[in-house]
């Protein structure tokens, strides 16, 4: 039997996709008080994230082309030393999030997030741009701690049928700041040449997260059995890997060589993730490039970066909500995944191409509709196809993978922009990101449909998100 909302116009299967899940309303988890706490306090953090960040960047800009210096090494520097440390930490943290009180090290991370972007109001030249990229590899650290113990304490304030809806409206409300702070940063810096306002609010954003925090009424504690059990076994496992930790190397490469094995030679991961790479190695250029070439090359106006955000984002979200209908899923992944990547792909030439602000603004649009059909059917193709037993060494391979693509795109693009411009940089990496597309295309024929129930349940938000650029995860966009 077909999804209900399939049957529905365009327009209204739009509201399911920002509004429902599997027919839930997302705001039906603010009715508990704990996640209203924790989601007032998030929502304010984020558009400060936003604000700081889109104003850190429009400042690189304008006091580089103030100087006439190119701002391409810059920014290279800033997002590769501001992405490493989730890449580097993650496993750390999450073992450390897994034996600590969640809701006492949320209130830590805020309260020293909130004192180190202070130091942002140190910058006032480009002499001083090495405490941008200090504080913003300083706090990303710190973030990375934050975030996965925001995510462990959500199950322990919502049941199950809660949690899809708290996710979803994290997303949105993430998606949305983003696009707020962007037009907020825009105005301050084109029309005031004021970035201290940003740094200030972003500052106050997190001593406020703080304090909602703090009103949660659940301890986000590890249980005292859970913690004694836990060290129990680590100091178990601690003398076994001593005794034995040539044995354990050999086993960690074998399962290494496994996890890189199985991605390369399994039909659909290597095809999922050389569309991955595609889009990874191209969004990471973009995310330096793109807004140099707004200002630099298009003389667009700081005030009109907002906009622009907002044009791409409502294309995402209206791709997310049409990738569920009942013709879409008549094409099969390789159509979908490598069409829409090959799409991608000749939308970021025709940016390079783009003349005029306006113009700019329907073809943001369109290079929106091109980003989410990938990306969602990749992620419910992987989980439909690799067995249990399997799916977390390859998604842990392919996730590596994909960030150090990432950030080697973002380490090159910079120096490459700063030589032979930002238009040559994007016509480029969609060149690359297209005949990619086109050999994601054939790995994948034969591939066969993904199950409707698996694709329909994807969350569209959260890939809004993913691709929004937002200082949470510094992830890419154009």
């Amino acid at each position: 039997m077909a999804h209900p909302f399939t049957q529905r116009p365009v327009l209204k299967r739009l509201a399911q996709a920002l509004f429902y899940r599997q027919g839930v309303n997302v705001f039906s988890a603010l009715q508990v008080a704990d996640f209203r706490h924790l989601w007032t306090g998030q929502m304010v953090s984020f558009l400060g994230d936003a604000l700081a960040y889109n104003t850190m960047t429009l400042g690189i800009i304008h006091m580089a082309k103030a100087e006439d210096v190119p701002a391409g090494h810059i920014l290279s520097t800033l997002f590769v030393l501001s992405a490493l440390p989730s890449l580097l930490l993650g496993m750390v943290a999450g073992a450390i999030v897994d034996r600590t009180d969640r809701k006492r090290l949320m209130i830590a991370a805020d309260v020293v997030r909130g004192f180190l972007v202070l130091g942002f109001l140190l910058v006032r030249d480009l002499d001083h741009v090495w405490v941008y990229i200090l504080v913003s590899t300083l706090l990303s650290t710190v973030s990375t701690f934050f975030f996965p113990a925001r995510t462990a304490i959500l199950p322990l304030m919502l049941g199950p049928d809660q949690l899809l809806a708290a996710n979803a409206l994290a997303q949105l409300t993430h998606t949305l700041s983003f696009v707020v702070g962007a037009a907020a940063a825009g105005v301050l810096v084109g029309a005031f040449d004021a970035t201290a306002p940003a740094f200030l609010f972003d500052s106050l954003s997190f001593f406020i997260s703080a304090y909602f925090i703090a009103r949660i009424s659940i301890s986000g504690k590890v249980t005292q059995e859970h913690i004694v059990a836990n060290a129990a076994r680590t100091r178990s496992k601690l003398r076994r890997w001593t005794r034995t930790l040539r044995t354990q190397a050999r086993r960690m490469a074998a399962d290494l060589r496994f996890s890189l094995r199985f991605v390369f030679t399994d039909q659909v991961m290597r095809g999922v993730l050389l569309s991955s790479l595609a889009l990874m190695a191209g969004l990471g250029a973009a995310n330096v490039t793109f807004v140099p070439l707004l200002i630099e090359d298009l003389g667009m106006p700081e005030e009109g970066l907002g906009a622009i955000r907002f044009a791409q984002t409502l294309g995402i979200i209206t791709s997310s909500a049409l990738v569920t209908t009942a013709a879409v899923r008549k094409r099969s992944p390789a159509a979908i995944i490598g069409g829409s990547t090959v799409a991608f792909g000749l939308m970021t030439v025709v940016v390079s191409l783009t003349p005029t602000y306006g113009l700019m603004l329907a073809v943001l649009f369109a290079v929106g509709l091109t980003i989410s059909p990938s990306g969602i059917v990749s992620s419910t193709l992987i989980q439909s196809h690799v067995p249990s037993e399997k799916l977390g060494r390859a998604s842990a391979a392919r996730g590596t993978i994909v960030n150090v693509a990432n950030i080697a795109s973002m380490g090159i693009a910079g120096p490459l922009m700063d030589r032979i411009g930002a238009r040559h940089v994007f016509t480029l990496a969609g060149v690359i990101i297209a005949g990619a597309g086109m050999v994601a295309w054939r790995a994948l024929h034969g591939v066969p449909h993904v199950p409707e129930a698996a694709q329909s349940s994807e969350s569209t938000v959260a890939l809004a998100a993913e691709v929004s650029g937002t200082p949470e995860t510094l992830s890419p966009t154009l």
